[in-house]
């Protein structure tokens, strides 16, 4: 990064950047363990980690990670315990908020996957995209599939829509989202009120 060659793991995640490119995470193994590497600092190492968030200031990291079958969130240094199986985090841009994507397993040997934000487990779906936080409130809203409908959640709101979406930003007033719908050939460009 910056000209500047990292160490050698025998894997990496994808990495994730404060808004300003100033501060840089992300996943590295190391002899069969995981961490997160901040900058040049590596944090401890777990039998797995997610991909990290950062916030837009840099001063918050946030990721999960498992130690022996144990889930935890960890955000700003800060660890606690999680139920379930989170397949991803995410975080607002002033790092308050951290929420993550959880996996339930199914009886049949598939799996749904719930979107969980402070307070609220989201109801759940066949695939979800990359939630984002609105600017304002610990409020999610990201894209959804279920059972081949599409839709776009906005906090418990549900929004079905044809096709296929792009990942939901809102706007920085929050009162707004916009996503991006294919429909057949045409992409459509969309903005929904948070509160109708």
């Amino acid at each position: 990064m910056n000209d500047r060659e990292g160490p050698e793991y025998d894997a990496v995640g994808h990495p994730a950047l404060s808004a300003d490119g100033a501060v840089a995470a992300y996943r590295a193994e190391r002899n069969d363990t995981w961490f997160i590497r901040i900058g040049d600092r590596e944090e401890p190492a777990y039998d797995f980690v997610t991909d990290p968030a950062i916030s837009a200031d840099g001063a918050t990291v946030a990721y999960a990670a498992s130690q022996d079958g144990r889930w935890f969130l960890i955000a700003g240094g800060v660890k606690r315990p999680l139920a379930g199986h989170p397949v991803m985090v995410f975080i607002s841009p002033d790092g308050r908020q951290v929420g993550w994507v959880d996996r339930d397993p199914l009886p049949d040997g598939g799996s749904k996957m719930r979107v969980a934000v402070p307070g609220n487990i989201g109801e759940p779906f066949g695939l979800v995209g990359r939630p984002v936080f609105s600017p304002t409130e610990p409020l999610a809203a990201y894209g959804a599939e279920d059972g081949g409908r599409i839709f776009v959640v906005i906090g418990s709101r549900k929004i079905e829509t044809p096709d296929r979406v792009s990942d939901p930003v809102f706007s920085p007033d929050g009162r707004r989202v916009g996503y991006g719908a294919r429909v057949g050939r045409e992409l459509w460009w969309k903005v929904l009120e948070v509160y109708p």
